[in-house]
Order: C-alpha cells, then sequence, then structure tokens
C-alpha cells in the first residue's frame, strides 16, 4: 500500500476512533461493558472497509450511516439511541445510524448479541466481528475472501497493528 494511501487510512480510522471513544463513555454505554467485546480499532476498522468510514454517509437499499446499518440490525442491537432521543419516534434509527457514536454503539451491541467464532480458529476477535458486521449473526461462516471489503479490513487492521493496538 502506498504511504499516502495508507495514512489516509489511518487518519480516518483514528479520527472515528476518537470520537467514538470521548464520547460512548460518557453518553450511551459503560468501556468496561464492551471494550473487552470489541476494541475500538476494531471498530474503526470496520468502518474503514464499510464506507471509508465516511461520516457523511446517508443511506443506500436501506443500509444507512458511516457503518451501513440497516433498521433490523439496530432492533436486533436495542434500537440505542442519540442522548436525548426516543427509539419509538419517527427517525431515531436514521438519527442514531447516522451518528458516529450512536452508530458505534449499535455495531458494539450487535456484537455482544451475536459473539461468536465464525472462521473456526477458536477464537473470538476483530476478524469474527467484522464477518458479523457484513453478513449478519448467522451467516458469519461465509468467506470474505475477494472482497472489497474484506481487502479494506485487512489493510486496516495491518495498518492499526503496526502501531501496536488490536
Amino acid at each position: 500500500m502506498r504511504f499516502w494511501t495508507w495514512l489516509k487510512m489511518y487518519c480516518r480510522v483514528a479520527l472515528f476512533s476518537a470520537i467514538f471513544a470521548s464520547f460512548a463513555a460518557a453518553l450511551l454505554i459503560p468501556e468496561s461493558g464492551l471494550e473487552a467485546e470489541m476494541s475500538i480499532e476494531c471498530l474503526g476498522c470496520v468502518c474503514e472497509a464499510t464506507t471509508r468510514c465516511n461520516l457523511n454517509y446517508n443511506c443506500t437499499q436501506g443500509l444507512c450511516g458511516p457503518l451501513l446499518i440497516s433498521e433490523p440490525y439496530w432492533f436486533d442491537a436495542g434500537r440505542p439511541v442519540i442522548d436525548g432521543d426516543n427509539p419509538t419516534w419517527t427517525g431515531a434509527f436514521y438519527r442514531c445510524v447516522t451518528d458516529p457514536v450512536c452508530a458505534g454503539v449499535t455495531v458494539r451491541k450487535y456484537m455482544v448479541k451475536y459473539r461468536q467464532d465464525c472462521n473456526g480458529d477458536r477464537r473470538i476477535d476483530c476478524e469474527d466481528f467484522a464477518r458479523i458486521h457484513y453478513y449478519g449473526g448467522y451467516k458469519c461462516y461465509k468467506s470474505l475472501e475477494g472482497t472489497k471489503y474484506w481487502r479494506q479490513f485487512r489493510e486496516c487492521r495491518s495498518a492499526t497493528n503496526q502501531f501496536g493496538q488490536k
């Protein structure tokens, strides 16, 4: 990977991770409960692989926000909302999944619900979470090899691992 491409990707992941980390603990979830499940760096790489972590991404074919979250996915995650919102109010789904913090909370809660070893390596790690995000909790055993998502995810993981992040 060329240096400037790598640097831009790393900066996007770092920005998403910083936004999420600075607000998640105070506003929405205690870090201690979910950090052991899916790290902020892993979440950043899933975001990078999904839309290049485009924080301005709206919706396409029912998938919304920088993490391309569907309404059923949001429901499975417990319908988290931004501070002051209500999951029963019109637009709560859209407001959450287009907000980087609420979208991150949604993904991490979904991972808690569907946490499993998808690739058969007897560990539950970031690769499993990437598969769960892409295929959902019931089909994460499917291969991602050859997909743009998997290539971008692996590049991001390689870049973040160079700095000792898991």
